[in-house]
């Protein structure tokens, strides 16, 4: 029997100013992680949106995500690499997710290949170019270098507060509130499963959903932990759906449709 690869995306911890709302999403989150643990996981991947503002300065982070992050880093501790990929919200991770978390991370998709699966990892963001222009511009912005180096100047407090408007206007403005798979989107996934991957695994679109594609290979779209608490384990070749909506996780079927998930700040 191998050892299980596990797959989350988008907890956006850090979505309301009151630290307390975290708390539903990090009472299943911390269990879940210890459970990657126990279970001597081969890797964990996290496709972005851990958190749902993040900007690194040189001697600063933000005090209400060291929990989370050093749960991560005693993962990492017991054997278990973990690798991140930068959402639109969290795409600025850097020494802090590295050094203190002990993650490797990724600032655009990856390959990889585990249990004689190659998997293609995503986000999810911008992948469908010329349907999403509104996030497309914001994201031009909030990624320019100058942008970003201006944001180094400015007192955390202030940039976070910022952030954390943009990242409010990108969830509740920007994104789509119905799951579909844009048209753009669907080409680009074909394109990808056909260049020789057995799997294009995303998040971003906040539902819980699978599909086999025409092209061959499946679509896997990893839900949240803001409403739907799901995670992806791949385990002897298989793919395994696991709900966390109780704090203790629990095997499910396939969605037979998508299980759409939230976008604002409910988390309970």
């Amino acid at each position: 029997m191998s050892a299980p690869v596990y797959f989350i995306a988008d907890a956006h911890l850090g979505s309301s100013p009151d630290p307390r709302r975290d708390e539903p999403r990090l009472s299943r989150l911390i269990p879940f992680l210890h459970r990657v643990g126990d279970r001597s996981a081969e890797h964990l991947y996290i496709l972005g949106d851990l958190f749902d503002f993040w900007f690194e300065y040189t001697h600063v982070m933000p005090w209400r995500h060291a929990r989370i992050l050093g749960e991560i880093r005693r993962l990492v501790d017991r054997g278990v690499p973990v690798s991140f990929l930068g959402g639109n919200h969290d795409w600025w991770a850097g020494p802090v997710f590295k050094e203190f978390a002990g993650m490797t991370v990724h600032p655009d998709p990856i390959t990889v290949v585990h249990q004689g699966k190659r998997l293609f990892l995503a986000h999810g963001d911008g992948l469908a170019s010329g349907e999403d222009s509104g996030y497309l511009i914001l994201k031009s912005v909030i990624r320019n270098r100058w942008v970003v180096r201006l944001l180094h100047l400015v007192h955390p407090d202030l940039a976070y507060a910022l952030g954390h408007r943009l990242s409010k206007f990108s969830r509740t403005v920007l994104t789509a509130r119905e799951f579909r798979i844009a048209p753009r989107l669907s080409e680009f996934v074909d394109r990808t499963l056909v260049a020789g991957h057995d799997a294009f695994l995303m998040g971003h679109l906040h539902a819980r959903h699978e599909e086999r594609r025409p092209a061959g290979g499946s679509l896997l779209v990893l839900g949240d932990w803001m409403t739907v608490f799901s995670a992806l384990r791949l385990e002897d070749g298989e793919f395994v759906w696991e709900d966390w909506s109780s704090g203790a996780g629990t095997d499910t079927p396939p969605p037979g449709a998508p299980e759409i998930g939230g976008h604002g700040e409910s988390g309970s």
